[in-house]
């Protein structure tokens, strides 16, 4: 016989960890085909755009479309995200304090990453893609701007999507793991010094928005962060 007060079979877990594998994918596929592939289309000779305003128009659209895709998911997931106040500025009082907090350890970072790799590996290049890319660009503007959409676009799925999705079935402190070490597997084929220089970002940016709740906090640390290392890389400020 059934033991009485079992009213029907316990509901199955949610395997959170492949899905939010799954949902750290579409951080890869929705805004870097996007933008990749738009830039691509745009910047060739026959559209007619400089090369700066293709970069922004591409990096525009694959931030619409991230949005687009943090509403349907927050609907499908019932994360419970109110997307009005996701992105909300308050600069005085923690918001700022976070920020500034966030942006030092981001320098600290960098200036380690660049210590080490000039001191062990003199000779490494790295990707030159981006430096083409830049190369030649005197509308700065434009540039930085585009930067720091796209570093949204990544951070609307990793702590607007992938964050809140473990959180809600794992906690905090998995939540906080698991996205940063999504986030460095995103950039996976670089140097050992980069990946965990990616995964501690992570963390600091799952950190900022968790004290913040807002998307504002890491996705102007992420972008500032890009758009340094970048200016490194481009004016050949270092080595």
């Amino acid at each position: 016989m059934e033991k009485e007060g079992i009213v029907g079979e316990a509901a199955q877990p949610v395997n959170w960890l492949w899905r939010s594998v799954v949902l750290a994918a579409l951080t890869f596929m929705v805004p870097s085909l996007a933008y990749l592939g738009l830039f691509e289309l745009f910047s060739k000779s026959y559209s007619g755009l400089p090369k700066y305003l293709a970069e922004f128009l591409a990096a525009g659209i694959a931030l619409f479309l991230s949005m687009l895709t943090l509403k349907v998911y927050n609907d499908r997931e019932a994360l419970g995200l109110d997307i009005k106040q996701l992105f909300a500025v308050r600069p005085l009082g923690r918001m700022g304090l976070v920020f500034v907090a966030g942006a030092v350890a981001n320098l600290a970072l960098i200036a380690a990453f660049i210590a080490v790799m000039l001191k062990f590996y003199p000779d490494y290049e790295g990707s030159t893609d981006i430096a083409k890319m830049w190369a030649g660009n005197d509308k700065w503007f434009f540039v930085l701007t585009s930067t720091f959409m796209y570093a949204a676009c990544e951070e609307i799925f990793l702590r607007g999507l992938v964050f809140n999705y473990i959180k809600k079935h794992a906690g905090v402190m998995k939540a906080l793991l698991v996205s940063s070490l999504l986030f460095s597997a995103m950039h996976g084929g670089r140097i050992w010094v980069a990946l965990l220089m990616i995964f501690l970002n992570g963390l600091i940016y799952g950190l900022a928005y968790e004290k913040t709740r807002s998307l504002a906090v890491p996705c102007l640390l992420h972008g500032l962060h890009n758009s340094v290392l970048r200016i490194i890389g481009v004016l050949g400020l270092v080595g």
